[in-house]
């Protein structure tokens, strides 16, 4: 009835009989919805042949309404009127924020046909579209519709929440920002859908229409925030200029300020706030639509979940924020499509976070197999591909907590200088290699510290004699390891041998001083001919046999 409708403004206690004794204009032009007054009156034709039959009631926007009445004049004359309070229109309440008061004398089809004008008196009316949108209805249909259209909007809503309860689940283990953000648009979209609908009219109805109107005005609009937030973190770093970063978060809490100025809540705006909070939304919709060419532009994988979920979303965002400003009427039918889309977009940006989550998980194990590579290369010893003295001196600090090994063995190849001068280099790299490739596959800790010299910790066993043990243990890996050399570098013609210097580990004892005293021993096999365990101080026993004799 947008352009067939009528309006006036009066004071509050003029009623419709006074009214029409003092033959009114009412303002039928372009500026009809212009509404000065505390009471609003609307007048607009009944064309009963035209209406659907049965009962016929008044619907429209119910944001921020207070009481209103509906009168029937009929074509004598006599006037049928209604009264509603704030509760009862409430009360009356249809789907995707809506009113349907009934016409008196529609219920009975001999007064209908004789109704030729209705009159609706609006107390203190809060926004624009409470008038704008008004028109005449089938109760019945809208009785019937009521239900399916609840649970279509209550089925909307529960799609929307499971998103929400991925994030919030996800988030606590991986502790990315942008599920934050993606959280809030969710529950934000949930909330204006549950109150914008009249969902919220059911678990608690008494809401007062004004409440839901700022609910449905600040939902959207910190909804709109966190986008601008989300849209930042959640697009891979380095895709959006810095300086558009700051364009866009300021452009997103545009409408926060806008609607903490003109529509606070505990009141103070006028009728005409709403057309302003509506413009408020233009400048992110233009800076959004730069953006994602921008991102794309860069190379952005991530913005292509932006453009398929917000770009339905703008278009019919644009289409809302006109009819908002009151530019033009426009179809109903759009505001059920955004709601739709809203929720298609929340099911759309819950795949792009985890697709992004994926892809940053991806980027987080290739950084720590970097990490773990450049640990190995940094404890490894590059030759024999063996734990080098920088891995060594870790596991003996670890070792005086742990307690694992009990002795230290220092190994030295006997005449390697002579197989490098011999052979090559090379014959005494592969050397090098099947040594630490040997001692590698003992249970012992084995590192290579330099030159021909290996470190052992060795790790008794409960079958071992312990009071034999580093010396047997040795002693079969030494032969072990003449063995290898023998069996795979078959360009040397005689045995290599091994000396080794062991010393016990004590429980306080430094590194410094347990090396010292291999290494000592280690001396003394050599001096005493090589090709021998040592683990006890022999250099200090007196010889008891002519120099050059060898003694066990």
């Amino acid at each position: 009835m947008a352009d067939r409708l009528c309006t006036l403004t009066s004071a509050k206690n003029v009623s419709l009989p006074a009214l029409l004794k003092t033959n009114p204009t009412f303002n039928c032009s372009e500026t009809k919805e212009a509404i000065n007054g505390p009471r609003a009156w609307l007048r607009m034709p009944f064309d009963a042949e035209t209406l659907p039959p049965g009962m016929v009631e008044v619907q429209g926007q119910n944001n921020g309404l207070s009481t209103m009445q509906v009168h029937a004049v009929l074509d004598d004359g006599e006037i049928l009127s209604s009264s509603f309070s704030e509760q009862e229109v409430i009360d009356s309440w249809r789907p995707k924020n809506r009113f349907g008061l009934l016409v008196p004398g529609t219920e009975n089809p001999g007064i209908r046909d004789r109704i030729q004008q209705v009159y609706v008196t609006i107390d203190d009316p809060q926004a624009l579209n409470s008038i704008s949108f008004t028109k005449l209805a089938s109760k019945k249909k809208w009785d019937d519709l009521k239900l399916p259209l609840s649970v279509m909007f209550a089925v909307l809503c529960g799609m929307a929440i499971m998103p929400l309860i991925y994030n919030l689940c996800f988030y606590g283990a991986l502790r990315y920002s942008f599920m934050l953000w993606h959280s809030l648009m969710i529950a934000t979209t949930v909330a204006y859908t549950f109150s914008s609908s009249g969902l919220i009219f059911i678990p608690f109805p008494e809401t007062s229409l004004t409440t839901k109107m700022l609910l449905n005005h600040w939902t959207l609009a910190v909804g709109f925030a966190a986008s601008g937030f989300f849209l930042v973190r959640f697009v891979e770093q380095g895709k959006i200029a810095p300086w558009l970063q700051t364009v866009i978060l300021a452009s997103a809490m545009l409408p926060v300020f806008v609607t903490a100025f003109i529509m606070p809540v505990d009141g103070g705006y006028n009728i005409h706030a709403r057309a302003w909070y509506h413009a408020s939304f233009i400048p992110a919709f233009c800076i959004v639509l730069y953006t994602m060419g921008h991102a794309l532009r860069r190379g952005s994988k991530a913005i292509w979940f932006q453009i398929a979920g917000w770009t339905p979303i703008i278009v019919l965002g644009l289409d809302r924020v006109a009819r908002g400003m009151d530019l033009y009427t426009g179809w109903a039918i759009l505001d059920y499509g955004l709601y739709f889309m809203l929720v298609i977009e929340t099911i759309a940006l819950a795949l792009g976070v985890a697709n992004r989550i994926l892809r940053l998980r991806q980027q987080n194990e290739s950084i720590l197999r970097k990490q773990v590579e450049l640990t190995l290369l940094a404890d490894t010893d590059g030759l024999t591909m063996m734990n080098n003295r920088r891995a060594f001196e870790r596991e003996f600090a670890r070792n005086l907590h742990e307690h694992r090994y009990s002795h230290l063995a220092i190994i030295d190849i006997d005449f390697f200088k002579r197989v490098n001068d011999l052979y090559g280099h090379e014959v005494g790299d592969e050397v090098l290699r099947v040594v630490g490739k040997e001692l590698d596959a003992t249970r012992h800790f084995a590192a290579r510290i330099g030159g021909e010299e290996f470190t052992l910790l060795l790790e008794p066993d409960s079958r071992d004699n312990r009071k034999k043990f580093p010396a047997n243990a040795l002693t079969a890996i030494c032969e072990s390891l003449i063995n290898a050399v023998h069996e795979r570098v078959p360009e040397i013609q005689e045995p290599v041998t091994f000396s080794v210097g062991v010393a016990s580990i004590a429980k306080r004892a430094s590194l410094r001083s347990v090396m010292g005293t291999a290494d000592r021993r280690l001396y003394d096999a050599k001096n005493n001919g090589r090709n021998q365990v040592v683990w006890i101080d022999i250099s200090k026993i007196s010889p008891s046999i002519p120099t050059g004799k060898a003694s066990i």
